[in-house]
């Protein structure tokens, strides 16, 4: 017995000496509510990958009912990955992954939003998108910020962010991660929501996507991998808690089936994309023309390049049929190619983590877009002018002398 006992001594001195540590490790944390107030007396689950329970304690109590508390602990816990569940007592608990590696782990201080999960291919299964915080983002212990947003970028990029103020065509916000103010230009963001799912910021390029698959079929795949395909599709008008409606010519009964946007990688449209591609073909084709020929009207003067515009119907027909008869279709089959070439059918919503962005920028161009922009260095100062600013104050004015005759009568 005195053997084996000098050989378990021996063992676990030099396990210690090469820097293992054979009891495992301590993971500690700090939980609060939502507002921010330590959550003590509370039950504390930690489990593995497959939800398996590992341990069971109780946050801290206060100290006279005022003073610390919320402070958890489990010690020999060996290396591996695990997931832990705190009790709030409220709408939604505290649900946190983590990884044990070579060293103690201190998971900082806990809010209770649900983090982004880690998705494998597997039978999807409809969730609610209630209060979730969909974008991971790493705690920060000194983040004092209870109501995050989320900055997406066209690219794909996702930032955890506090939106201090929109104004005209930026964006000010404070930084989550070190607290520092920021700025980005609307014209770079796909759109903006916050922990409770509510948009607060979208896009035009974002609104045109959702326009473009309106009521069109397809298929599209989730953040875990699978794939749904429909015959229709419909978006919610107001994205507050977001759900994506689909529905399938086998089901007889007709109804739709709800799926949370938050839970969606990608839509991409069917072979009905192809009447989207004739009709921007077709009204490229228009413009081209418009502008070409109008600029060979100004300049000679003449209506004879809007007339070279109709066909040749006078008999006996030779064969004239006009430049847009034959323009136009040769637009809209390039059109059709460009499209299928740069897979416009494609269309990226929730990013998978903050760091990988979309395969594709999400802009769609936007002709009328473009021309006010252009056209703003010469629209402002008419705009501020003393005659237009006149104008269009005229109805204040009114109701201001309005005002001071009912003060007037009172007195």
């Amino acid at each position: 017995m005195r053997q084996h006992r000098y050989i378990i001594v021996i063992a676990l001195l030099f396990s210690i000496l090469i820097g293992q540590n054979p009891i495992g490790f301590e993971v500690k944390g700090t939980a609060v509510y939502k507002s921010g107030t330590l959550l003590e007396n509370a039950e504390v689950t930690l489990m593995d990958t497959t939800d398996k329970v590992i341990a069971q304690t109780k946050t801290s109590k206060k100290v006279l009912k005022r003073f610390g508390g919320g402070k958890f602990s489990f010690d020999g816990i060996s290396k591996g990955s695990y997931k832990l569940n705190i009790k709030t007592g409220e709408d939604i608990d505290i649900n946190h992954r983590f990884v044990v590696k070579n060293e103690k782990v201190d998971l900082g201080t806990l809010y209770p939003f649900k983090e982004f999960p880690i998705y494998q291919p597997s039978h999807y299964e409809l969730d609610t998108p209630f209060k979730m915080r969909r974008i991971s983002s790493v705690p920060d212990p000194a983040d004092t910020i209870n109501v995050k947003h989320v900055i997406v970028d066209l690219n794909g990029n996702a930032n955890s962010v506090l939106v201090d103020s929109i104004v005209v065509d930026t964006v000010f916000y404070t930084d989550v991660k070190n607290l520092k103010p920021g700025t980005i230009f609307l014209d770079n963001i796909y759109f903006i929501y916050n922990d409770y799912g509510i948009f607060i910021h979208q896009s035009r390029s974002l609104k045109d996507r959702i326009g473009d698959l309106q009521k069109r079929d397809g298929y599209i795949i989730f953040h875990n991998g699978d794939t749904v395909a429909f015959d229709n599709i419909f978006f919610e008008p107001v994205l507050r808690n977001p759900e994506v409606a689909t529905f399938h010519y086998s089901d007889s009964t007709g109804k739709a089936v709800y799926h949370s946007l938050f839970d969606i990688y990608k839509v991409r449209s069917g072979p009905s994309y192809v009447g989207q591609s004739v009709e921007k073909g077709f009204w490229t084709g228009i413009y081209i023309i418009g502008g070409v020929v109008s600029f060979q009207a100004i300049s000679q003067q003449s209506i004879k390049p809007i007339l070279q515009l109709l066909p040749d119907m006078s008999p006996p027909i030779t064969g004239n049929f006009g430049t847009a008869v034959t323009i136009i279709p040769i637009i809209t089959l390039g059109q059709i190619t460009y499209d299928w070439i740069k897979d416009k059918r494609s269309n990226y919503f929730i990013p998978s983590n903050e760091h990988t962005p979309f395969p594709d920028n999400m802009f769609v161009f936007d002709l009328s877009e473009w021309i006010w922009k252009k056209s703003q260095p010469i629209v402002r100062p008419i705009m501020n002018s003393r005659p237009v600013k006149w104008w269009s104050q005229r109805k204040l004015r009114k109701v201001q002398k309005q005002a001071i005759k009912r003060k007037s009568a009172s007195d």
